[in-house]
């Protein structure tokens, strides 16, 4: 249920060889890394007055683009590692019997599909949230789903709760069951359409202790040092009875989990791995099914001859979390480290950053997608690297980045002297089908960092920042010749972009130290402007939603707008010291919860209400907040109804979206 919501919306809108699964569970142990988030450039510095960018002052695309290939035997790939033809990590100690010895082997017949690259109940009434999702019908994983009658969510990392929502009586909301990770890190969930499955995706480790040869001298005294190996797992529940989950499916693979999206009922996760030299043999990847362990085999890897100075595995795995009985799918690709990715409907975009002589690229991979189907199928580059997925687009069969890079530009000094400078250039790219570049747009905006990128139909619109904000509306009608149509210059900046409609977006970001929304009408794409603002007064004003728009909630059918904000109050000290200005001291207040705004295209931003989990939190000391508050910071908020939910790590609060009144509070463990 929860995909076919979705699909309504408008599109505005290391070790290798057989490990045993007994090993496997004997061996892991909690992965200590965090769901992936979106980067927040920082400010850049200042630079001396530069001359405009020349012909050639960006270096050409890479010229190591080649097409894909494949490996026809284990020995192949070894050898290509080897002999230098690519290069492989070192491995941090000599191989020994803590180690498994590097076997390649064949999976067990009917455990799980290889695809190689050359193989071709709904809730009746009410409405509910979902997750703020880029493109319309490809979810994202996310801490917290619901079905309009149950809740999800994932609690400190570690453990998921399943919460009645109490949508038709907040009375009735409590815990219904909750499954903890021991030894694991979750990263998301996924809802199958009929709500009856729940995905959850996440990371463990395998450790390996190295032996200490003398345990009578005095080095024994000190830990002996080790080597882990990221896993990640996908884990499937039958959700028929909410108070007692079972686990319907279970896999696992060896790499760190990357990131996913869903389609229909097919959860696609991406999984890396750096490719080792242990002994002059290279690992594989290992698929760990049921009772067994097999390596992907090397037929399935896809490659080019990468500049990189190392290689890592990037595997792209199919499950349908709704049919238990049909088996994974995967496809690998061997790449420099994966740093963005992009998914459409039909295919999945890997960006991976290269370095050369002669500047900064991204060589881009894509990999067509179709349920099961999974498929390599092209490989290009541009220069200068995208700061987020949504610096990335396709649309009517062109691929769409836009990058930021440094260069060395000729600068003049006031009589006249020219010397070098390093200059942060911005471009737009399209790509085709095959991803050859058919158009560009390089060094639209020079010496300002690349902010915000959201791409709609035929425009993309763009900020760059360094003292004020510079928005731009960029015409892409003509794919091969994109240009920019219009330019905005207000105060501060805007880091995420979020469509409200064919003309107006919401900009949120910050002016000096404070919280800022923007309400941009981009009607003329000519003459865009900023017909509202609203500043979250304070010392210090943030949102987790400026850089995470998991944590972006609007509503439509109200108009309301919900975000996370967080205030802190600052002493200025009442002295100068040494010539210098006034500073600031630690924090005397802090508030945490959520704002909630009516949003209009005429009037701009109402303040409706604010709702927290603090108690006397207007007066709460920010040593107060910090030992005994921090479980209670509002990271997401979802509305069923006329229900609003905010949820925390240790709570999940019911407000009314009414007057926000409080209606009812279930505490979490």
């Amino acid at each position: 249920m929860v995909q076919k919501e979705i699909k309504n919306k408008a599109r505005i809108y290391g070790a290798v060889g057989i490990l045993s699964a007994m090993v496997l569970v004997a061996m892991i142990y909690s992965f200590g890394a965090a769901p992936q988030t979106l980067n927040q450039n920082p400010t850049p510095s200042a630079m001396p007055s530069a001359t405009p960018i020349t012909s050639g002052a960006l270096p050409a695309n890479n010229p190591e683009v080649a097409p894909m290939l494949n490996f026809q035997s284990y020995e192949e790939l070894n050898n290509f590692i080897l002999n230098n033809d690519g290069r492989g990590g070192t491995n941090p100690a000599t191989p020994s019997a803590t180690m498994p010895a590097p076997m390649p082997t064949s999976r067990p017949e009917g455990s799980f599909a290889a695809v190689s690259p050359s193989q071709d109940s709904n809730k009746a009434a009410g409405t509910y949230s979902m997750t703020n999702i880029q493109v319309a019908g490809v979810d994202e994983a996310d801490t917290v789903k619901t079905d309009g009658t149950y809740l999800y969510t994932i609690v400190n990392g570690t453990t998921v709760y399943i919460l009645n929502a109490g949508s038709n009586d907040p009375q009735d909301a409590q815990v219904l069951s909750k499954i903890t990770y021991e030894n694991g890190y979750l990263s998301g969930i996924y809802l199958s359409e009929d709500g009856s499955k729940l995905a959850v995706l996440g990371n463990r480790y395998i450790r390996y202790a190295y032996p200490v040869e003398d345990k009578s001298s005095a080095s024994s005294m000190i830990a002996p040092p080790y080597w882990n190996s990221g896993a990640t797992f996908i884990e499937v529940y039958d959700l028929t009875n909410k108070a007692s989950p079972v686990l319907a499916r279970n896999f696992t693979m060896s790499g760190n989990y990357f990131n996913s999206r869903m389609i229909d009922d097919y959860v696609y996760a991406i999984v890396t791995e750096t490719v080792y030299n242990y002994g002059n043999e290279v690992n594989l990847p290992i698929i760990y099914s049921k009772d067994t362990a097999f390596n992907i085999e090397p037929s399935s890897i896809s490659y080019i001859r990468s500049p990189d100075s190392s290689y890592t595995y990037t595997s792209v795995i199919s499950i349908n979390i709704l049919d238990s009985t049909q088996a994974p799918t995967n496809t690998t690709v061997m790449m420099g480290y994966t740093s963005q990715m992009y998914v459409s409907l039909d295919n999945i975009y890997v960006v991976s950053p290269t370095y050369t002589q002669d500047g900064q690229f991204s060589s881009i991979y894509r990999i067509g997608i179709n349920q099961a189907v999974l498929k390599a199928q092209a490989q290009g580059s541009v220069v200068g690297t995208p700061i987020n997925q949504y610096s990335m687009d396709e649309y009517n069969g062109n691929f769409r980045i836009a990058t930021t890079t440094w260069i060395m530009d000729n600068a003049t000094t006031s009589d006249g002297a020219v010397f070098k400078v390093s200059r942060q250039v911005n471009s737009i790219y399209v790509l085709n089908d095959d991803l050859n570049v058919i158009g560009k747009l390089e060094g639209f905006k020079m010496d300002e960092g690349l902010y915000a990128v959201r791409f709609m139909g035929e425009k993309c619109y763009v900020v760059t920042f360094k003292q004020i904000d510079p928005f731009f509306v960029i015409d892409m009608s003509n794919p091969t010749a994109p240009k920019v149509a219009g330019e905005l210059k207000i105060p501060g900046y805007s880091s995420y972009l979020h469509p409200l409609d064919e003309n107006h977006l919401i900009g949120i970001g910050k002016e000096n130290n404070t919280l800022k929304l923007s309400l941009f009408d981009v009607s003329d794409i000519n003459a865009p402007t900023e017909t509202a603002k609203y500043i979250v007064e304070g010392g210090y004003t943030d949102s987790i939603a400026s850089y995470d728009p998991h944590a972006f909630l609007y509503n439509p059918q109200t108009q309301q707008l919900i975000i996370p904000v967080s205030i802190n109050g600052y002493t200025v000290m009442p002295f100068i010291t040494d010539g210098r200005e006034p500073a600031t001291t630690s924090t005397d207040s802090y508030w945490q919860g959520v704002y909630i705004f009516k949003v209009n295209t005429s009037t701009g931003f109402e303040l409706q209400g604010k709702v927290t989990q603090i108690d006397n939190t207007q007066t709460q000391k920010a040593e107060d907040y910090y030992w005994r508050s921090s479980n209670l910071e509002i990271q997401r908020a979802l509305y069923i109804d006329n229900i609003l939910y905010t949820i925390s790590n240790g709570r999940v609060q019911l407000n009314s979206l009414s007057d926000f009144a409080l209606l009812a509070k279930v505490n979490l463990n």
